[in-house]
């Protein structure tokens, strides 16, 4: 049989034959991304984002928005740090798009010297994996090479930091770098994360005051959910997706616990 428009099928015919193949493994089906999909369900009015009076939440390594766009439906405005140019610009659109205010979307790499300009590793199997250091960046597929601008974090944020409520660190192979930058900053936020808490970096939040801890297993995020009575701005509706960095401060799952107790932890 020919093409579909020249075969006579109907529409619905047409499209339960299409199915068809996709069941036989003959046509792959499309799969949206994260802000594809999220772009739909806004056209459907099915979700309606509270004004941006929560204070400020700082996204460093925002990558495609799976979490500034969390951050954003708890009623903060988000500082989001990225250094891939077309994930800036695609979620930048898409809460321009949806007539969103509240969201500062800032692309920039992070670095340890005074360059205006870093050579990032843009990954070509996942974005997520990208990075300043080519190792972590040319991971399984390698990478390709670009150049964008840098910033240090304490330098960029220093205007805001009483302001800073929660603070998200997962740039790959320079969180640390990162974290020391930000506990140079005037004001310490109250809450901070990052990607596998080393023991270095237990260390350094523990040097500059920090001394209440709690470990999040990413691999369970999406079955997360958030208590009713949270401190942290409003209840939204939300699902999280897998690789998103999840709840954050109270909200996470577990008791805090002391310093002494999360180097073992991190020791084992």
């Amino acid at each position: 049989m020919g093409d579909n428009k020249k075969s006579g099928l109907s529409r619905a015919a047409r499209r339960i034959r299409e199915a068809g193949r996709v069941l036989r493994g003959k046509k792959k089906p499309v799969k949206l991304t994260f802000l594809e999909r999220l772009a739909k369900e806004s056209s459907f009015g099915r979700y309606q984002y509270p004004a941006a009076d929560q204070g400020i939440i700082v996204d460093i390594g925002m990558n495609d928005g799976k979490d500034t766009v969390y951050y954003r439906k708890r009623g903060f405005q988000v500082i989001a740090i990225e250094a891939i140019p077309h994930l800036c610009t695609a979620v930048a659109k898409y809460f321009a798009d949806s007539q969103v205010d509240g969201v500062d979307i800032r692309n920039f790499a992070v670095t340890d010297d005074d360059a205006d300009e870093v050579t990032f590793y843009v990954n070509k199997f996942n974005t997520a994996w990208s990075s300043v250091d080519e190792e972590f960046g040319s991971r399984r597929d390698g990478a390709e090479k670009i150049v964008v601008p840098a910033i240090d974090l304490s330098k960029d944020l220093r205007p805001v930091s009483k302001k800073i409520h929660y603070l998200k660190i997962d740039i790959e192979g320079l969180d640390q770098l990162a974290l020391s930058q930000i506990m140079a900053l005037p004001h310490l936020p109250p809450y901070v994360s990052v990607e596998n808490g080393s023991l270095k970096m237990l260390e350094i939040m523990h040097e500059h005051g920090y001394d209440r801890f709690k470990f999040s297993n990413q691999k369970y995020v999406e079955y997360q959910t958030f208590a009713p009575s949270s401190p942290h701005g409003h209840i939204p509706e939300h699902t999280f997706e897998i690789s998103a960095s999840g709840a954050f401060g109270e909200d996470v799952p577990g008791n805090w616990i002391r310093y002494e107790d999360a180097v073992k932890i991190q020791k084992l």
